[in-house]
């Protein structure tokens, strides 16, 4: 169907080529505003996503054997965040590859989830309203890791985080 455009668009041309090269110049120039407005848009975003941040750490001193990841979770944005997910990945030392078993990835009840989760996954959440540069800290299960590796001896990472402004 654009193919049908294209032709009445240059059939126009060749009939009226000063009104319809006007008619062309105006269209591009608000193409053109049209994108600049959603790269700024897009850009404001990405920056507001950036400055919240989650750091995940093995603690099991603070939190307790039984959910021994701690999230803190930091609003570092100028707006409300309503609610935050994420997801995160095990490595070893000196290794890329992700040493979480996800089959068995705790859900957000801290319960063994019998959905499905991945690496692209967001399992972790919280719905607490954080104000501009407030904090907030959580303990949760850890997932079950493939082959006998100490959890304390891997490097834990956040991913894939999703947040809601208000």
């Amino acid at each position: 169907m654009i193919w049908a455009g294209a032709l009445v668009l240059a059939v126009l041309l060749f009939i009226f080529p000063k009104q319809m090269g006007a008619f062309l110049a105006v269209l591009l120039v608000g193409i053109g505003v049209i994108a600049l407005i959603d790269y700024i848009d897009s850009n404001k975003r990405e920056k507001e996503q950036e400055s919240v941040s989650v750091v995940v750490s093995y603690a099991p001193a603070s939190c307790g054997e039984d959910s021994p990841l701690s999230f803190k979770v930091t609003n570092g944005s100028k707006k409300i965040v309503t609610k935050i997910s994420w997801g995160i990945t095990a490595t070893k030392k000196g290794y890329s590859s992700n040493v979480i078993d996800y089959k068995s990835f705790p859900g957000i009840q801290n319960e063994y989830s019998t959905s499905y989760q991945s690496e692209e996954s967001t399992p972790y959440s919280i719905d607490k309203i954080l104000k501009p540069e407030e904090f907030f800290s959580a303990c949760y299960k850890a997932p079950l890791i493939k082959g006998k590796l100490p959890p304390q001896s891997l490097i834990w990472k956040v991913g894939n985080k999703h947040f809601e402004f208000q």
